[in-house]
């Protein structure tokens, strides 16, 4: 069929088609010699269907000629959806971060009105914030899905690491001063493993392990593992938990594991041998830090 035909079946435009044959995404079945009119059969639908529906998941015209160019398996198809759907997470979470201090914003000039040369803390939480970050904060099979990617884009030779943030004495905290306030606690913690998190580490996700505890799993060495470790807990140290309405000034315990094990690779079984290693660290008492090699 004529090409208008065939724009028509499928609900696009001629020029998208031709734009798709010149950059060899979708190319025609023939093309008149004489006239230089492009033709297409039916079955051609098919490809240009599964062209749209990646290109409405945000996948780029040439991301999906290398997905479809060639033999695909379920498995690599899966694993590509992945990491757009990490992607997408991760790109959420930054709008939810702006709508938040947009959020604030409002409220603030609704209440002090607007002045040019007034400072503004955006930082400053409301309730509402802390719910929503809590809210967002990856949980176990997200971030489980997340490093399994990471461990795909790891050579045999590239070290992994696993490492467990508990804060000390966490249940205190909503004993005394309320779950609102141990709300409180868990963002700053959060935000603070994860500023120090994206600084060091290149390939890294963090998830949710238990109500006061957090794993992160990242493509990085022993020394890098124990650089960012150690970051956090120098933030931990210097911050301010007066200013989120907890008087008590908090510590945590690290405690990791790193090696070379991408062949052999049984997340959930690392994330457990880490419990181990973070009692390590609660005999030295709080702000300490244990990372091990993992054998």
């Amino acid at each position: 069929m004529k090409i208008g035909e065939f724009a028509e079946l499928n609900h696009v435009t001629t020029k998208m088609l031709r734009h798709y044959d010149e950059i060899g995404l979708l190319k025609p079945a023939a093309i008149d010699s004489e006239t230089g009119y492009r033709s297409y059969t039916s079955e051609q639908s098919h490809l240009l269907n599964w062209i749209m529906i990646l290109k409405n998941l945000e996948f780029s015209l040439r991301e999906i000629k290398e997905l479809l160019s060639g033999p695909m398996e379920s498995t690599s198809f899966v694993h590509q959806l992945i990491r757009k759907r990490i992607e997408i997470t991760a790109a959420l979470n930054e709008q939810i971060q702006k709508k938040m201090a947009i959020d604030r914003l409002i409220s603030i000039i609704e209440k002090e009105g607007f002045e040019m040369m007034k400072e503004i803390d955006l930082q400053h939480m409301g309730f509402a914030d802390v719910h929503e970050i809590k809210k967002n904060i990856p949980n176990m099979e997200m971030f489980l899905e997340t490093a399994a990617h990471i461990v795909a884009l790891c050579s045999d030779d590239d070290s992994l690491s696993v490492f467990r943030f508990d804060i000390s004495h966490f249940k205190q905290i909503n004993d005394d001063y309320g779950f609102e306030v141990g709300d409180n606690v868990i963002v700053a913690c959060y935000q603070m493993i994860e500023s120090n998190v994206k600084k060091y580490i290149d390939h890294a996700t963090i998830g949710r392990a238990h109500g006061d505890e957090f794993i992160v799993f990242a493509k990085a060495s022993k020394d890098l593992t124990t650089l960012t470790a150690q970051n956090i807990i120098n933030d931990m140290i210097s911050f301010d938990f007066a200013s989120i309405d907890c008087p008590k000034q908090m510590g945590c315990y690290i405690g990791g594991l790193v090696g070379q094990f991408k062949n052999s690779i049984n997340i959930r079984k690392i994330i457990e041998d880490t419990i181990e290693v973070i009692d390590h660290a609660r005999r030295s008492g709080p702000n300490s830090i244990s990372i091990e090699s993992y054998h």
